[in-house]
């Protein structure tokens, strides 16, 4: 940030040429009259504006000025007359925005000092009169030190470990190989020394455990090897853990000593080393900030918040360079590449907090956009103005999706298909597994791949009339079909082509789940790199004639190759949709095994991963969707009943029960166990499953409105209970219940069948009923198998369809609106035609259902279209049913259908009266 003056002096004048220029150009400026604009050429788009009617010269700037800096998402910062907000922006060349007070709230007023800050300094500093708004004296005052190195050096697998400290143990090489691992006893304290050869600034420090690690560890530096600087503290665990310093240090030496014992008894080993001293770190002030939004991975899913992340993609685990903190911001870092020198999978930028300060350690460049937000949800909306609305799935994506690794050929589809339809079993989709181009997995193949294998083919066997075996899946039996893709090559003649061309990533995929083995990598030099433009248009290409045979969605897997593999591979077959020749308006969907951020914008979804047939991973499912919501994915499955192991009746159940109530629903299963198909499970567990999935069916004019809702307003659909109670400590902390709009779930996760649900401070109904709870309190209790406890605020309103057996049969007719009395509320009942992109553009039907409780009155009004007749799906709601529940009355009220029309109101003395028997 640079300011010109003629004359030296420190106040900001209009006269003053005011702008700010990062690495990639002028980004803006501020000019005699008042009014300048440049615009960034990187998203988001960057305007700073000032607007002055007269401009007097030599006059500081004045009350009546109107100063704002404005993204394509809106205005991030306005200093106006009216008093609006002080916030700053972050780019290569921080700036921070001042306002100090000595007491009070409100408008800033004329003794208020406004300071602009950056790494080197106070810039200037502003009487304040009428120029934004403060609380306590200071409005968004974070700040700022930045350490930058020049070199690097990194240790891999090369033991410069001694034993200087008298009485300790010496670290040695297992079977005297240096390459392969360090072992210590952990019978004693023991310390593992690294000579760095000479004086280095270090950032960051990453460490390979094996099975047997060091609990928890000191980092130490020092310049002689006798005065010891602490360092950071640092948790082990199997595999890599990334350290980043709270602020870079100079040291010759580097002292790792440990703090607890390893998890087992005997020899621990750490196998890899990494110092990193070329990386940049940028730490900011905290109040002792919790963070919320990282991303997730299997083995941390029982807690929301964090102090530390590594952005990367794995099986089981997607983290994100972002956070919403409680000190009232969300932070989303962004460098400008992608190349890690450890992994391509991890992502060059990553933040750890002590509670006084926040550090983000980074390689090459850094934007740090700051969003200012005082919630959890306005953080959440911030950042998807950032990084893109989340687009509409199609509608048959609400439904049952069946999966399973092991199809025999289209018989066996067909066969499934009719055995869900005879025994009214709702479904809407089926996915394939390779199975449907190869009956070999290729992850053994050599980098030259194998002349018989087809990458874009169909097999003979599977499928011997594409064109006619799709259509009439589709057409009799009401089901759309998808299919697994992986990011790779195994046809020599292919791969051949993409290695003359420059078209494949170095290196292969890890194996296992998070964190991930690197000694059991695979597919080596075959994946292809789809950051080339080139490569996303000849792979979009292939995909034209499966399109074509009727193939609706695709699911990727096995794409964590770079951190943005995913992002490149879904823009390819996005290209592809859009270029077919009759699906280019239709809607894109495909599920994804990890994420990055902006990848729901393209309606892509993500799914959990590879879990387990377990107990444990049921209940980590839940805290694994809250946390990869809150990390920008709001569209997430996973494969219902456990991928791996051989499920149980009970156990399935439960895991559908919790299917009903993710954003997506969909079972999975390895070919070496049963199938995840209800009937196959015992009648019991089969008809409690149906009624889940019945329930799922209702609620989907629901949740597909809560999805509108998602895109129109950025608001979230499904999140934890600490967007609503975070004040309620024990709420906040909740990773076993969450909100599913207004509805709030705490399914079954124990075997024992034992209700564990905390309901906070208020009213709460039990859902579909008249019968009421106050909180907050603990429900506990045996549940019945067919029990999914769901609670409802005073004030609810939820609408409900037909029981139907696929979303091909939503034509209209007639919809319930649920009231639960005892507060005001309102609900938009969202139509469209449920498959093209037409929503958006407007062409959707919007009802707005409103419950006056003094008036005990609903009133409704419609606006728009869902689109034309001859639109497929666009067929709105003609009928409309009132059930009232009332806690204080212990009765339910019911009104049978009568027109929905474009608007009309409804008083409770209309409606007759059900008094319920209170169990």
């Amino acid at each position: 940030l640079q300011v010109e003056k003629a004359a030296a002096s420190l106040w900001l004048r209009s006269g003053d040429g005011l702008f700010l220029e990062p690495a990639h150009g002028k980004l803006l400026e501020a000019s005699d009259d008042g009014v300048a604009v440049k615009e960034s050429l990187h998203s988001p788009a960057q305007r700073w504006v000032i607007e002055r009617k007269d401009s007097p010269k030599g006059a500081r700037i004045l009350s009546g000025d109107a100063v704002f800096l404005r993204t394509l998402a809106g205005t991030y910062l306005h200093l106006s007359e009216a008093g609006a907000t002080a916030d700053w922006d972050g780019n290569d060349k921080l700036k921070e925005l001042v306002i100090e007070r000595e007491a009070g709230d409100g408008p800033v007023q004329q003794s208020d000092r406004i300071k602009l800050m950056t790494p080197g300094g106070l810039y200037a500093h502003v009487d304040g009169e009428a120029l934004g708004t403060s609380k306590s004296g200071l409005a968004m005052t974070i700040e700022t030190r930045i350490s930058t190195c020049t070199q690097t050096y990194a240790l891999n697998g090369t033991s410069y470990a001694s034993d200087f400290a008298a009485g300790y143990e010496p670290w040695r090489a297992v079977d005297g190989d240096p390459s392969s691992s360090w072992v210590g006893n952990a019978s004693r304290q023991d310390s593992i020394w690294f000579d760095l050869g000479d004086m280095f600034t270090l950032s960051r420090v990453e460490m390979r455990w094996g099975a047997h690690f060091a609990r928890s560890y000191l980092l130490e530096g020092s310049s002689d090897g006798k005065q010891w600087e602490s360092f950071a503290l640092a948790l082990g665990r199997e595999g890599w853990v990334v350290t980043v310093l709270p602020q870079a240090s100079r040291a010759r030496w580097v002292r790792l000593r440990q703090t607890a014992l390893p998890l087992q008894s005997g020899l621990f080993e750490l196998r890899d080393v990494a110092f990193f001293v070329c990386q940049k770190t940028l730490a900011l002030s905290t109040a002792g900030g919790v963070l919320y939004g990282k991303g997730a991975a299997i083995n941390d899913a029982h807690r929301l918040t964090s102090t530390s992340t590594q952005p990367q993609v794995c099986n089981c685990a997607s983290f994100v360079p972002y956070y919403w903190s409680t000190d009232g911001y969300a932070a989303l870092g962004v460098v400008s590449g992608t190349d890690n020198p450890r992994d391509r999978r991890v992502y060059p930028a990553s933040y750890t907090s002590d509670g006084k300060w926040l550090s983000w350690g980074f390689l090459g460049s850094l934007e740090l956009y700051i969003m200012p937000a005082a919630s959890l949800s306005a953080g959440t909306q911030a950042y998807m103005d950032l990084t893109g609305v989340p687009r509409m799935p199609p509608r048959y994506a609400f439904g049952f999706l069946a999966s399973k690794w092991g199809w025999g050929n289209s018989s066996d589809i067909k066969d499934t298909v009719q055995s869900f339809r005879t025994q009214q079993f709702p479904i809407d989709a089926v996915v394939m597994d390779y199975e449907w181009y190869s009956m070999r997995t290729d992850r053994g193949f050599s980098p030259h791949g194998e002349s018989w294998f087809e990458d874009f083919g169909i097999r003979k066997d599977m499928f011997a009339d594409p064109n006619r075996q799709l259509r009439e899946l589709r057409s009799s039996l009401k089901v759309h079909l998808g299919a697994i893709r992986k990011p790779r090559l195994g046809n020599d003649r292919l791969l051949d082509q993409a290695h003359r061309n420059g078209w494949l990533l170095p290196g292969g995929l890890p194996g296992g789940k998070f964190p991930p083995d690197i000694d059991r990598s695979y597919s080596f030099r075959r994946n292809l790199d789809f950051s080339k433009t080139e490569v996303r248009d000849w792979y979009a290409r292939q995909l034209l004639h499966l399109i074509g045979v009727g193939l609706d969605f695709w699911w990727n897997d096995e794409g964590e190759t770079e951190y943005f593999t995913y992002q490149y591979w879904n823009e390819a077959e996005v290209q592809a949709l859009r270029s077919s020749a009759n699906s280019s308006r239709d809607r894109f969907f495909s599920l994804n095994s990890a994420f990055s951020p902006g990848l729901a914008r393209l309606g892509a979804a993500v799914w959990t991963g590879d879990v387990d047939a377990s107990w444990e991973d049921l209940r980590r499912t839940p805290g694994t969707m809250l946390n990869l919501v809150l990390a920008g994915a709001p569209y997430v499955a996973c494969d219902i009943g456990g991928y791996a192991g051989e499920t149980q009746p009970e156990l399935l159940l439960r895991w559908m029960q919790v299917g009903t109530f993710m954003p997506l629903m969909r079972v999975h299963s390895w070919r070496w166990s049963n199938p995840h198909w209800p009937w196959l499970y015992g009648a019991v567990a089969a008809d409690a499953m149906k009624k889940a999935m019945e329930l799922r069916y209702r609620l989907l004019p629901y949740h597909y409105s809560l999805a509108h809702a998602l895109y129109k307003r950025r608001q979230l659909w499904i999140q934890p209970l600490v967007t609503e109670f975070p004040d309620d400590e024990y709420a906040a902390s909740l990773t076993t219940q969450w909100l599913d709009g207004s509805l709030m779930v705490a399914p079954i996760l124990s075997e024992d069948s034992r209700r564990k649900v905390y309901l906070p401070a208020g009213e709460w109904y039990h859902f579909n009923t008249s019968h009421m709870e106050e909180g907050p309190t603990h429900l506990g209790g045996l549940a019945e198998e067919d029990e999914i406890p769901i609670f409802v605020r005073p004030g609810a309103v939820i609408c409900l369809g037909d029981s139907v057996q696929s979303t091909y049969d939503f034509a209209g007719g007639a919809i319930e609106i649920q009231v639960y009395t005892g507060a005001d509320g309102s609900f938009e009942l969202v139509e469209d035609d449920g498959a093209s992109v037409n929503y958006e553009v407007g062409r959707v039907r919007t009802t707005t259902f409103r419950w006056y409780d003094s008036a005990r009155t609903l009133s409704w009004r419609a606006q728009g279209s869902a689109g034309d007749a001859s639109d497929p799906g666009a067929h709105p709601y003609t009928r409309v049913s009132v059930r009232l529940f009332d806690g204080r009355m212990q009765s339910s009220v019911f009104l049978e259908q009568r027109d929905l029309q474009d608007g009309g109101t409804i008083t409770a003395q209309e409606l007759s009266v059900h008094r319920e028997l209170q169990v």
